[in-house]
């Protein structure tokens, strides 16, 4: 996305909010929050309003039209998707928070439907991550949470999605966590246990 583009896509969600919680969008208050000069935020808000997404009003400040209020909208909602996806897999708030101020203007339409899934599936779904559960417990796995190197293992391991897996034994020191997968029992360490997202069913 083109530098200019995501500047505006920021002005417009942080106006959007702003909306959202019935406060002025002043070019003072801007710049405040984003520790810029005023003079730099009306330059933004001139070229806001040539292409619609803002109406000028004068002493006042901005208002958003309707095509900024709903731009807006579909960049803060993409962020909140995003920050909750990190924050279900182990990130705290500030690092998820600042995650997806960077990934939201990079996420396509289709990506999104793809957070959006699988947010459903993991909130909807009761999802624990192999290692908390108990022995004797068995748990359909939905989703691993890691780079290539982790899905890679997982995959070598048979532990793919909708696989059932039935834990034998957990170690009190830590690993090998014992599982019965398809018939056969694998030993698998805390690390990739960490990382297997499953859905308890007994």
């Amino acid at each position: 996305m083109a530098l200019e583009s995501r500047e505006m896509e920021e002005y417009l969600e942080m106006m959007y909010r702003k909306k959202q919680k019935g406060e002025r969008i002043t070019t003072t208050g801007i710049a405040k929050e984003l520790s810029i000069s005023p003079a730099s935020v009306s330059e933004m808000f001139k070229k806001l309003e040539k292409k619609g997404f803002v109406k000028l009003v004068p002493y006042k400040g901005a208002e958003l039209t309707k095509k900024g209020e709903e731009t807006g909208r579909s960049i803060l909602r993409r962020h909140h998707l995003l920050e909750d996806f990190l924050m279900k897999f182990g990130l705290r708030r500030r690092r998820a928070h600042m995650d997806a101020c960077a990934l939201e203007h990079a996420l396509s339409r289709d990506a999104e439907k793809a957070f959006e899934r699988a947010t459903e599936l993991v909130k909807g779904k009761n999802a624990k991550p192999l290692c908390s559960l108990k022995e004797g417990q068995k748990a359909r796995i939905l989703c691993i949470r890691g780079g290539i190197g982790a899905c890679r293992r997982a995959m070598e391991l048979g532990l793919t999605k909708g696989t059932i897996v039935k834990v034998l034994r957990i170690s009190r020191y830590g690993c090998p966590i014992g599982l019965l997968v398809r018939g056969s029992e694998i030993a698998i360490g805390r690390g990739i246990a960490e990382k297997i997202y499953a859905e308890v069913l007994e």
